[in-house]
């Protein structure tokens, strides 16, 4: 593949990903505005653009073998946690937006979560062990096994949970 393509590839995996995430952030507030049939669209087309996200991923070759998927995910998220969330913070209270410093903590700390869920991962493999997850709807925390009563990372309560399917 040349680098030209590659970086192309990257690019719209980028773009499609964050599309994706935006337009279901435009269904809820549809929904929320009660235009049921703007937020089905909105979900429709966020859908299409994951397709296009994971097409670009397969081309790129960056979907291995399980193992070798958990490894790489769990470097991502120890590196995402140890590095970028701890200088996004400082900036945001430098700047004084306590809301975005809050969110940052939150994501960092969701982060190193996400991390020790991995390394659970592979056990579960072994064990055949297919166990339920939960996320804090509030901070993105996720909680295997069983709904927390509270959220450890920001408090928001257990109705606030949803299974993951």
């Amino acid at each position: 593949m040349g680098e030209k393509t590659k970086k192309n590839l990257y690019d719209a995996y980028t773009g499609e990903s964050k599309a994706a995430v935006r337009l279901k952030a435009f269904a809820l507030k549809a929904e929320e505005e009660e235009y049921p049939g703007v937020a089905k669209l909105f979900r429709a087309v966020a859908e299409s653009e994951s397709v296009h996200a994971f097409n670009n991923l397969r081309l790129l070759r960056e979907i291995k073998d399980t193992e070798s998927n958990l490894e790489e995910a769990l470097a991502s998220e120890q590196k995402i946690a140890q590095v970028a969330y701890d200088s996004f913070i400082v900036d945001a209270e430098a700047e004084g937006d306590k809301a975005a410093a809050t969110m940052f903590a939150y994501a960092r700390d969701v982060e190193e979560r996400h991390a020790k869920l991995y390394e659970g991962a592979l056990q579960h493999m072994v064990a055949e062990k297919i166990p339920a997850y939960f996320v804090c709807g509030v901070c993105g925390y996720v909680a295997d096994g069983v709904v927390p009563e509270k959220c450890p990372i920001c408090g928001a309560p257990e109705d606030k949970f949803f299974e993951v399917q």
